[in-house]
Parts: C-alpha cells; sequence; structure tokens
C-alpha cells in the first residue's frame, strides 16, 4: 500500500481536494438514506463553509503579501463582513426551510478534513 505524502507545500491542496470530496460523499448518501431535502441541506452547508474558507484564506494572502500598514484593521473589516454574510446566508437558508442537521453536516465538512489530515501527518511522520 502507497501512502500519500503531505507536506507543508501540499497539505491545503489536499485539504481542499479532501472536503470536496467529503462533501460529495456526504450529499449522496444523505440523498439515499436520509432525503433530499437533507442532501440539499449538506450541500448548502458545506459550500458555506468552503467559500469561507476560499474567502479568509484571499483576505490572509492580501494582507500578506501587500503587507499593509494598517493590516489589522483591515482584517478586522473584512472579518466582520465576511461573518454577516456568512449569518445571512444561514438566516436565509433557515427561511427556505433548510434540515439543521443537514446544514451542520455541511458545516463540518472542512473541520472533519482538518483534523484527518493532521492526524495522518501526525501518524505518517519520519522523525522530523
Amino acid at each position: 500500500m502507497t501512502l500519500i505524502t503531505i507536506n507543508d507545500e501540499n497539505a491545503l491542496a489536499i485539504i481542499v481536494k479532501g472536503s470536496l470530496l467529503l462533501l460529495i460523499s456526504l450529499v449522496l448518501l444523505g440523498f439515499f438514506l436520509v432525503s433530499g431535502r437533507f442532501a440539499v441541506s449538506t450541500l448548502a452547508g458545506g459550500t458555506l463553509a468552503l467559500l469561507n474558507y476560499f474567502w479568509l484564506r484571499s483576505i490572509m494572502e492580501r494582507i500578506l503579501i501587500q503587507q499593509r500598514t494598517n493590516a489589522s484593521r483591515y482584517a478586522l473589516l473584512r472579518f466582520l463582513l465576511r461573518l454577516l454574510l456568512l449569518a445571512l446566508a444561514v438566516v436565509a437558508l433557515f427561511r427556505f426551510g433548510v434540515d439543521i442537521a443537514g446544514l451542520l453536516t455541511g458545516l463540518s465538512v472542512l473541520v472533519i478534513t482538518i483534523m484527518s489530515v493532521s492526524a495522518y501527518m501526525l501518524l505518517h511522520r519520519k522523525g522530523d
């Protein structure tokens, strides 16, 4: 059995790909084992989680690359805007009758993947 080598250069790509694979798997399992509403709610939650991750990453990259003098203010304003839009999206989903368990399942996709990749890296270290 060949192990996947995860290092600092490819960890983020593996986390994104793993999250997408997990999300697709959970949506399909939810559709066939629970209901279509659960599957759509899982897809909505996972999409929100991944969009939130990409937006946060984009903000942090801009701060680090541009090395703004007011980086803390820039980050704080973007952080508050991001959280406000995320909250509005969740409220809108509740108004459309989203399945809460499905939404929470979808929102957890990124966390589950990060924990899995971290555990894998910890267990397969070569003594560094």
